[in-house]
């Protein structure tokens, strides 16, 4: 299926006493499984009974949830039950009040732990996407730079007593430098 641009005008389809969808704009039965590529392609969609012309959507789009539910079975069984045990809430009602605040106090606590990362303080104003890139390589590199120093230190403290590994060591150091340099040629050279 190529994906479709999103339409003013919802595609309909008709939904049959034998529960079979009729796509009405390419005159053929479909599935929920392709109701749900049209959605996830953005094609907006209206689900209507055949017969009394009642708008089924949110029905259908809820079976389609349900269907995926039950090939991934990920939603935890805490939300499931929360769910049944409000049943004159709706969904879109238990999503803003149980939902949205445990994702926004998720957000907030990533954003606190980034800051952390990359040692800012919790004032700092908000960095550009480019400049909280920037940032974040200049400490993985100082991070990087650090373990590097450990390995080496570590090698040469092991390496020691075998002089000619050593040497080994020297010039596999120097060749890695060198290609790092390289790199840093290739990268400046791409920018350009």
């Amino acid at each position: 299926m190529s994906e479709a641009e999103p339409t003013r005008e919802p595609k309909v389809i008709k939904r049959y006493t034998n529960r079979k969808l009729y796509d009405t704009v390419e005159s053929r039965y479909v599935t929920l499984d392709e109701i749900a590529e049209m959605v996830k392609q953005g094609v907006e969609v209206k689900i209507v009974d055949n017969r009394t012309k009642e708008d089924l959507t949110s029905v259908t789009l809820a079976q389609i949830v349900f269907e995926e539910e039950k090939k991934k079975n990920q939603m935890p069984l805490s939300v499931l039950r929360e769910i049944i045990r409000r049943p004159g809430d709706s969904i879109t009602d238990f999503i803003s009040t149980q939902v949205s605040p445990r994702v926004d106090a998720l957000k907030q606590e990533a954003g606190q732990r980034i800051d952390k990362l990359l040692g800012r303080d919790g004032d700092a104003p908000e960095l550009s996407p480019a400049a909280l890139l920037q940032q974040s390589q200049k400490a993985f590199e100082a991070w990087q730079t650090r373990v590097d120093e450990r390995v080496k230190a570590t090698l040469e403290g092991v390496l020691g007593n075998l002089p000619a590994l050593g040497r080994d060591l020297d010039t596999l150091v120097k060749r890695i430098a060198e290609l790092e340099q390289r790199i840093a040629q290739l990268e400046e050279q791409k920018k350009k």
